[in-house]
């Protein structure tokens, strides 16, 4: 499975911090409730998860690597 909690910790920062990143790019931003929701559920909407992945790249400059996320994986 893979670990949205730490991802969204390790790559975002606090629930705030994911609406900082979508209103800088001029994006419609989630409600604050629904983002505490990722957080405490460990889980993303997938439309969601796809334009926070986007926002991020343009905020790095280089996409994000998700394999590091990947729990449960053979290695």
């Amino acid at each position: 499975m893979f670990a949205a909690r730490r991802f969204l910790t390790e790559t975002v920062g606090a629930a705030p911090q994911v609406l900082v990143l979508f209103s800088l790019y001029g994006l419609p931003e989630p409600s604050i409730e629904a983002v505490h929701k990722w957080y405490s559920r460990g889980s993303i909407p997938g439309d969601w998860f796809a334009v926070l992945l986007c926002v991020l790249e343009l905020d790095r400059g280089e996409p994000v690597r998700l394999a590091d996320y990947l729990e449960d994986a053979k290695t």
